[in-house]
């Protein structure tokens, strides 16, 4: 090893080959730590489902809008934020690390392309008049070709990546558990008033709703913040709340009287008490 000194400072003397090798062992190992952490295939998979959940999104949203229907898009477009924080919480307890270089320009023009073109065929798809209502699944159909393909792309790259230590199941903790039952309650309540005539009293509490789920969401740094409870769900915990969203998708397109969304937002909360008791993901893994 050749080194120039600083001024004024003799030259170090070269490690001897045991030490030598021990740095190249530690580096090593560092590598295998930091394949470790970042489950890339775990973010892979993240990614597609995330592409599913906003195509449905998009369609919901605009099959809504063009009903002229504002009580249902505000609870479709909450339920759908608070899916976002969720998903925040699951990609960082996988090693999800935001880092944008110059070497990524080509991906952030792309996505950047992406949501433009997203964006303009979801207000034709709204505004525009005469245009065909198959039209309103494009914004869809452009997402699940953008962000699902590039999500299965990462899957493919990530099929050599060691696997991380398998996590071993734990129950929820206090907060975890209660912040559970709380989305339940939230969804739950937007599904019983999603189902209400629109009125003025409707509007108004859905506006309540949506303050109280604002407030929470600024509290994202918290134990009891949406990404800590989504870090520490499994696949109960995230079945019951598919199977929940879906349910207030299916209440808004439908328009079910009131009884009935009552008794489905009832049932949302009963299941989201249950699973609240399932185990979770320990985060210490």
């Amino acid at each position: 090893m050749e080194q120039k000194p600083v001024d004024g400072w003799e030259v170090l003397e070269p490690p001897s080959v045991d030490v030598a090798q021990k740095y190249l062992d530690e580096a090593d190992a560092v590598a295998t730590r930091r394949e470790r952490a970042v489950d890339r295939r775990a973010l892979a998979r993240l990614q597609i489902v995330n592409a599913v959940a906003t195509a449905a999104y998009l369609a919901v949203m605009t099959l809504v809008l063009r009903g002229e229907s504002a009580l249902a898009s505000q609870t479709i477009l909450f339920s759908f934020l608070v899916w976002v924080q969720l998903a925040s919480g699951i990609a960082q307890r996988s090693g999800m690390q935001r880092r944008f270089s110059w070497s990524r320009w080509p991906e952030l023009l792309a996505g950047g392309l992406l949501v433009a073109a997203v964006l303009v065929m979801f207000c034709f798809a709204i505004w525009a008049p005469g245009f065909p209502a198959i039209g309103a699944l494009i914004p869809s159909g452009l997402v699940l070709f953008g962000l699902g393909g590039y999500g299965a792309v990462q899957l493919v790259r990530a099929a050599g990546d060691v696997r991380p230590p398998r996590s071993h199941p734990r129950p929820l903790s206090r907060l975890a558990r209660w912040g559970t039952i709380l989305v339940g309650v939230a969804i739950g309540v937007l599904i019983m008033l999603a189902s209400a005539p629109d009125g003025v009293l409707a509007s108004v509490l859905v506006l309540l709703v949506v303050l109280v789920l604002v407030m929470w969401m600024f509290a994202f740094s918290t134990d009891l913040g949406l990404p800590a409870i989504g870090a520490s769900w499994r696949w109960p915990q995230l079945t019951a709340f598919a199977v929940s969203v879906s349910a207030l998708a299916s209440v808004v397109l439908l328009a079910i009287p009131i009884d009935a969304g009552a008794l489905v937002g009832a049932s949302v909360i009963g299941l989201f008490v249950a699973v609240s008791f399932m185990p979770g993901r320990d985060l210490r893994d």
